[in-house]
């Protein structure tokens, strides 16, 4: 177990929140703050700050040369002016003046950042092939940890940590100032001895024999990450509700279009048990749970839905249900509602028995 435990924890990082994925591992892909040459600054105009501009020209001294029946003149056209665009302004400012809008090769708008095509591009290219490979068909999801290191980026302007980071690359930059604020965020984790032995003894059977003090330190590590999981989630999940983000619309019909179908969506509908397992080809685990699955889908052939899916094709299903560890063995009912779940490697006979409590 204390073998398989250390996989689950490398796997947990590699999957964990892609937040810690991408700005630990690769750094390269949650989203980016402007560059030189790549993002420039986002061109806003609000209602508040146009009346000002006209404003301020309004107000503009005439020359000395004027005579002062030019000057009154000026001014009555100013005044009339100035009304006109007030009321022009107060017209279209709950249409257009309020409203960014991300278009052609500007795929998000994130405050007043961007992220344009060129730049997601490079990011996705730079990717090592397994990252690639995970989100080959699911860029919208690359697009959003995009977003989310921006916004991580951002919060750490806001507190102060960019201040204290020595780098002048500034992709290293970045990277080290969002480390540095996830490290603040998590620095209060603890794990208490009751925990560890809570989840010693739920997954005793697992344990091959190990004694608590042997798995220990790994039971400890593998919490803190579920716990720093945790923590981050809610607080990307802040950030997002109070930021100002704009998707390029039409580039996400693309992606969408283009994503295989989600199965799960279609098995959870015809009103069987279904069991999901999640897991990737290059996972040993993942690898012993096939033969079972192929095993189980003739045996529940039109009495549940047996589905094996590869994560890398389907990141959206495995973030919408918090995929942390592969392999995840997943439990809906009859009325689609998840009931039970497993991480990592479990015998035919278990999952048989969870079956049968569905009723199926």
């Amino acid at each position: 177990m204390k073998k398989n435990l250390n996989k689950w924890i490398i796997v947990s990082v590699l999957i964990v929140a892609v937040v810690l994925v991408i700005i630990q591992k690769n750094k390269a892909e949650k989203s980016e703050t402007p560059q030189d040459g790549d993002i420039c600054d986002t061109l806003l105009v609000v209602a508040d700050d146009s009346r000002k501009e006209v404003l301020s020209e309004l107000k503009t001294e005439p020359s000395q040369q004027q005579s002062e029946k030019q000057e009154k003149k000026e001014s009555e056209q100013a005044e009339k002016q100035t009304e006109k665009n007030e009321i022009s302004l107060q017209q279209d400012e709950p249409i257009n003046l309020s409203v960014k809008k991300a278009e052609k090769d500007i795929l998000a708008l994130i405050n007043n950042s961007q992220i344009t095509e060129l730049y997601f591009n490079e990011r996705y290219n730079s990717l090592p092939e397994q990252y690639k490979d995970m989100f080959k068909n699911d860029k919208e999801s690359l697009l959003d940890q995009m977003i989310i290191k921006e916004l991580l980026f951002q919060k750490a302007k806001e507190k102060g940590i960019v201040e204290n980071v020595s780098e002048s690359d500034e992709e290293k930059l970045k990277d080290k100032a969002i480390e540095k604020l996830i490290i603040e965020i998590s620095s209060a984790i603890e794990i208490t001895d009751e925990e560890m032995k809570t989840f010693y003894h739920e997954h005793e059977s697992d344990m091959k024999g190990a004694g608590f003090e042997q798995v220990k330190s790994d039971i400890r590590n593998y919490l803190v990450q579920q716990k720093q999981s945790e923590i981050m989630e809610m607080y990307i999940d802040e950030l997002k509700n109070a930021a100002d983000v704009v998707l390029n619309e039409e580039w996400v019909k693309v992606q969408q279009a283009s994503k295989p179908k989600n199965p799960l969506t279609e098995a959870l509908k015809n009103g069987k048990t279904t069991v999901l397992d999640m897991g990737a080809s290059s996972c040993v685990p993942c690898k012993m749970m096939k033969p079972i699955f192929e095993e189980l889908e003739t045996e529940y052939e039109g009495k549940a839905n047996i589905l094996l899916l590869e994560i890398s094709d389907y990141r959206d299903i495995a973030n919408k249900y918090k995929v942390r560890v592969i392999p995840t063995q997943i439990f809906f009912d009859k009325n689609g509602i998840q009931y039970w779940r497993h991480e990592g490697f479990l015998s035919k006979e278990d999952i048989i028995k969870k079956i049968n409590e569905s009723g199926a």
